[in-house]
């Protein structure tokens, strides 16, 4: 066997490439970003970032029907974007075999909800697995794709961000040899690829169709109980961990305790209570119930730890077999041992430990609010439009940063493309007495935005949107989108023009502008509020970090002229600090000439003239 330390994700990757994928298609979102982003450095994989994950979605399922095996990446949002197809493929079944990876964000890390992704597959009856760790995420990519061509069905590998983000240990079976550094660097046999799959009464949801289809996807549900409960008898999907020992209680005495986990809560919930008996669960939709009915017999005492809603815990209690899950354990957040410890030790378990120790939410630490990086092209606009006290409705991008302290001038951020109906609508209230507009990113934009500016000149509503195009996807780490000169695989492709966009929309009010240029953000801004219509504004600074750092000559500060006024403060920019010298009570400003990137947005604001380039030349 050869072993490599790896992140979930990775695992995941090289899995399905071992189990033949042809084709993976994605939109970047966190926890699930890594998933294609490997599997595009593996030789025989296409691999794209589509404009959104329905789009997604649609390519890797059209791969499926051509008979090749394919593979969709989404975080939690990203399955309520790619549900309809997602719900529909259930339906039709497949042909080479599907793997849906949903990746879940408890805590929130970087999600706008904390959603609990399991119940897709109840919800479309598509069977779920759920890796604990490295090696399972690899093992279980390879099965599942075996459990779609064996079911005629999409398959669920569902993870949380624990789960993908998290390096372990992963023994490969030895099928393809690796390469001793990177296990990408190696070739595979060609896939087999079956025949595309022409039956229209398969895959055209006409009612005449469909009818029957709901029937037959009824007949594969039991089939896929009856799966579950054989692949729990045998230790494949699920497996019984027995108890180490019986568990005090704090009352005194002891008592067998069982535990059903799956997933990253297992292993907090094995560090927590090493004592008690497991019943680790690998497939958590269908549920083998019997399984688990058998192993409830062997314990006093029936815990169920699974992060976010009772899921579990209300299949089994539906099920008539006694239970305790989120009476003890907290309904949000991450479970860590801690937390979940604690909950053991509510419960009348004699774990003295879990009550003395801190959880990371107890912890004081040095607060560290996220912020725009020195020379982000948002900033200016961010300023010009809290300088105008408007309205503004956000979208999801770096420039959410804009709601926090100091700029602190972003009023909603919902979901993808939210930002220009949810303007429109607040438009149609009557808007407010200052103005208002919409803000998005160019691949947001792109992502979902079109309706909503298409459905505003249908409309004719007066409304401002200002797109902020930093050429690339940012926030989730500098993705390619249909902006920019290259796809994934590095293919050079034709940029679409966001502009050309607005314009073959219908949107007459359209203006370009440099957003370094903060007198040109404030006429723009005014231009277009006045504007009758839909008027447009389009920023047009690549973003400073991707593909790689750029930037202008570094500004000074003179202390002698400066007088503390602190307009340059209200950038937010990392590269400006205080001094200890003070000017009327209020302390001076200095700049890191070492990180400042040239901008010049602090100079412009600079009213006694104190800041200039640090040396002569043009930035």
């Amino acid at each position: 066997m050869h072993t490599h330390l790896m992140l979930g994700n990775e695992a995941v990757a090289r899995g399905a490439w071992e189990a033949g994928v042809q084709v993976a298609a994605a939109y970047p979102g966190t926890p699930s970003t890594e998933i294609v982003t490997n599997l595009a450095r593996y030789d025989g994989v296409y691999a794209e970032w589509s404009t959104n994950e329905k789009v997604a979605y649609e390519v890797a399922f059209g791969a499926a029907m051509g008979g090749a095996r394919a593979l969709t990446a989404m975080k939690s949002a990203g399955g309520s974007v790619a549900a309809d197809p997602l719900i529909s493929s259930v339906y039709t079944g497949i042909n080479g075999g599907l793997v849906v990876c949903l990746a879940g964000d408890p805590g929130m890390a970087s999600g706008m909800t904390e959603q609990d992704d399991r119940y897709f597959g109840r919800i479309s009856s598509m069977p779920m697995l759920e890796p604990a760790d490295s090696q399972e995420c690899y093992e279980y990519a390879k099965r599942a794709f075996a459990m779609s061509e064996e079911f005629d069905v999409p398959v669920m590998v569902r993870l949380s961000i624990q789960t993908a983000h998290q390096k372990s240990i992963v023994r490969f079976d030895g099928e393809v040899a690796p390469d001793e550094d990177d296990p990408r660097k190696v070739a595979r046999p060609a896939p087999e690829r079956r025949p595309p799959d022409r039956k229209t009464e398969k895959y055209c949801l006409l009612p005449k169709f469909s009818r029957p289809l709901h029937r037959t996807l009824l007949e594969r549900v039991e089939r896929l109980y009856q799966f579950a409960e054989a692949s729990a008898a045998s230790g494949d999907l699920a497996r019984v961990e027995p108890a180490a020992a019986a568990v005090p209680l704090r009352g005194g005495g002891t008592a067998r305790i069982g535990v059903v986990s799956a997933g990253a809560a297992h292993l907090s919930a094995r560090e927590a209570l090493p004592g008690a008996a497991f019943l680790k669960l690998g497939m958590i939709y269908p549920l083998p119930v019997e399984a688990i009915r058998a192993f409830a017999r062997t314990v006093d005492r029936l815990f169920v730890v699974e992060e976010l809603e009772p899921y579990l815990e209300e299949q089994i209690l539906a099920a008539g077999i006694a239970c305790e899950g989120k009476k003890w354990f907290p309904q949000w957040g991450e479970l860590t041992a801690v937390r979940v410890g604690r909950g053991f030790h509510a419960a009348g378990l004699d774990l003295p430990r879990w009550a003395e120790e801190k959880a990371a939410e107890d912890v004081t630490v040095i607060p560290r609010p996220p912020v725009l990086c020195t020379g982000c092209p948002h900033r200016g606009m961010a300023t010009a439009m809290k300088k105008l006290n408007l309205d503004v409705h956000g979208d999801i991008g770096c420039y959410d940063l804009t709601t926090l302290p100091p700029v602190s001038h972003m009023h909603s951020a919902v979901e993808m493309g939210a930002s220009i109906p949810m303007e429109q609508g607040f438009s149609r209230a009557g808007g407010s007495e200052t103005g208002s507009l919409a803000v998005i990113g160019d691949s947001t934009f792109l992502h979902s935005g079109l309706t909503g500016l298409l459905n505003a000149v249908h409309q004719r509503t007066n409304m401002t949107l200002l797109i902020q195009d930093n050429r690339i996807t940012a926030m989730t780490g500098g993705q390619t989108n249909p902006g920019n000169e290259r796809t994934l695989a590095g293919v050079e492709t034709k940029p679409v023009d966001i502009a050309g966009i607005c314009k073959a929309l219908g949107v007459e009010q359209i203006e370009v502008l440099d957003p370094y240029d903060y007198a040109a953000c404030l006429d723009a801004l005014k231009a277009g509020l006045a504007y009758d219509g839909p008027a447009v504004i389009i920023t047009n600074r690549p973003c400073m970090l991707f593909p790689s750092k750029i930037g202008g000559e570094a500004f000074t500060v003179d202390e002698d002229v400066c007088n503390a006024c602190q307009q340059c403060m209200k950038l937010g920019c990392p590269s400006l600090s205080h001094t200890a010298a003070e000017h009327k009570g209020r302390k001076k400003v200095r700049i890191d000439e070492e990180t400042c990137t040239g901008c010049s947005l602090c100079e412009q604001l600079c009213k006694p003239g104190a800041i200039s380039k640090a040396k002569a030349g043009v930035a």
